[in-house]
């Protein structure tokens, strides 16, 4: 059996979220893209010398996919909070309003 050296150890496999390979591609784009890969590598279509590519490409992608998923998610939470907060304002508002419309007086 012959021993790998480093000259034949294959590379390590990372995948970086921020890979600019992927930075201008919208969320949809980044999941099409992946789809493909994952359809490729289902039917055995992707050749092995593209194999740690692709398997890397796809890592990418998967990451940058959930650091996009993370902050939407940590923005909608915010937007609720904030609408939380302003919640008593908004109904005093809408009370106030309701009870010039119902005397008759115009809002000031």
């Amino acid at each position: 059996m012959a021993k790998k050296t480093a000259a034949t150890a294959s590379p390590a496999v990372t995948a970086e979220p921020g890979d600019p390979q992927h930075a201008e591609l919208s969320y949809e784009e980044k999941e099409s893209r992946l789809d493909e890969i994952l359809v490729r590598l289902d039917n055995s279509e992707t050749p092995m010398d593209e194999l740690a590519s692709e398997a890397r490409e796809a890592a990418s992608l998967i990451m940058a996919m959930h650091a996009t998923l993370k902050a939407t998610r940590q923005e909608i939470t915010t937007v609720f909070e904030e609408l939380e907060r302003h919640k008593e304002a908004i109904a005093d508002a809408v009370d106030a309003d309701d009870e010039r419309s119902a005397s008759g007086r115009s809002p000031a």
